[in-house]
């Protein structure tokens, strides 16, 4: 009988203490990783921790602490997930390459911060606030943004800007060249953003950057009216391709732009409007490359001074086309 006691005392011991190990081993599960209230650090990972309250939606809830996860880490690196920092430039004075360079910044994406990753995730019932942790490799990140930048250089310097079978070819490299550029000194810029030193221009690539400047610098145009009457846009736009840094000649021109111009004129309540379209065609040695054609419309109380102005806003809108020609090679 009394084996059997000490068998049953036995066997009661061990299911209390099973119970008490799961109940331990139960508020260790539910316990808050370390990571909700202090940010871990590592020598080559960064990390961001996110949270967001349960309104109602749970997974929504969930979905929130990562963005807000990846938006904390971003913050660290001083970077943006949506990548929308634009790149200003200045120059002493304007120049085709300048606004060429302007118009490229807006085509060529910005780096956007890749790679970050959720590395764990947490949900506090008591409090339904979900907890997410974000982890981005920086070494890893700035490694292969440097291989990528590497890459780019020995396209850069093997790059043919010679021997083109025309100006509109030519044209076409010297603007291919420069978007490489533009997409070093944006891969540049992230290393900075991860807190690398940015890799040295190599001098074969500042020789076909310089190249590619001065071909786009001496391009040359000549305007054509199509009627003694449009003269007058004619200089206007002269002049407005001018202080861009396009040059215009009367011989020897590489491009051609011939246009016209269909005016109607009209009064209304005292005030007089001057509505215009324009069609303009570029050409070399004879053959057509682009055609655009813009309207414009402006008013004033004097006649001659709503056309006038209208002649001005043509010039504007004119140049700006032109401008897109050089960068894009077609219409």
């Amino acid at each position: 009988m009394a084996s059997k006691s000490l068998l049953a005392a036995l066997v009661s011991v061990a299911v209390l203490t099973g119970c008490k190990s799961n109940s331990a081993s139960q508020t260790q599960v539910n316990a808050a990783p370390q990571w909700t209230s202090v940010t871990p650090t590592s020598n080559y990972l960064v990390y961001g921790v996110g949270t967001a309250q349960n309104t109602g939606d749970k997974q929504q809830a969930k979905l929130a602490a990562q963005e807000s996860a990846r938006l904390a880490l971003a913050k660290q690196l001083n970077v943006t997930i949506a990548a929308n920092t634009t790149i200003k430039q200045q120059a002493d004075d304007k120049s085709m390459t300048f606004h060429i360079d302007e118009l490229i910044q807006s085509k060529v994406p910005n780096i956007q911060l890749q790679g970050v990753k959720i590395e764990d995730e947490y949900f506090n019932t008591q409090q339904q606030t979900a907890y997410a942790l974000a982890a981005f490799n920086r070494t890893e990140a700035v490694m292969q943004t440097e291989l990528s930048i590497n890459g780019l250089d020995d396209e850069i310097s093997q790059f043919n800007l010679e021997h083109a079978a025309n100006k509109t070819l030519t044209l076409k490299r010297a603007v291919a060249l420069k978007e490489l550029v533009v997409k070093r000194d944006k891969l540049n810029q992230y290393l900075q953003m991860l807190q690398a030193p940015h890799v040295t221009v190599p001098n074969s690539v500042r020789t076909k950057q310089a190249l590619a400047d001065k071909i786009l610098n001496n391009i040359s145009f000549s305007i054509a009216a199509d009627q003694s009457e449009h003269n007058k846009v004619r200089d206007l736009l002269a002049r407005a391709l001018t202080s861009q840094g396009i040059k215009i000649t009367d011989q020897g021109a590489d491009f051609a732009l011939q246009f016209r111009v269909d005016w109607q004129d009209m009064k209304k309540s005292g005030t007089y409007y001057s509505l215009a379209e324009s069609f303009l065609v570029i050409t070399e040695a004879g053959e057509e490359k682009a055609h655009f054609n813009a309207k414009v419309k402006a008013a004033s109380s004097f006649k001659d001074t709503a056309k006038s102005n209208a002649m001005g806003k043509l010039a504007d809108k004119l140049g700006q086309q032109l401008a897109e020609f050089v960068v894009s090679g077609k219409s």
